[in-house]
């Protein structure tokens, strides 16, 4: 029976080396997915900053690009205004002559 006392107490403690091992990876597995989590919800809320800023930038372009095709309108029409008043002045030259 001494054998069978052996075993069984072998038994007990890889039992018990198991249960240990088991549940330090448990932890381990659990402690990285709350890590992996906050650093998923971290890098999640920088690209949404990010891309606010991408968005602020567009937004900020855009009206620019607005502002110069208004500015090129008016300046396309003042190059207008001016063309025909040389012509007019060009006119009057004319008939003076």
């Amino acid at each position: 029976m001494r054998s069978g006392d052996v075993a069984l107490r072998l038994l007990v403690v890889f039992s018990v080396a198991g249960f240990i091992a088991l549940a330090a990876s448990l932890y381990e597995v659990d402690r990285r997915e709350k890590s992996n989590s906050a650093t998923a919800a971290v890098n999640l809320i920088e690209i949404e900053q990010q891309v606010q800023v991408l968005s602020n930038q567009i937004r900020i372009l855009s009206n620019q690009l607005g502002a110069n095709e208004r500015q090129a309108q008016l300046l396309g029409s003042q190059i207008q205004a001016l063309d025909l008043r040389l012509k007019g002045l060009e006119d009057a030259l004319r008939a003076r002559r």
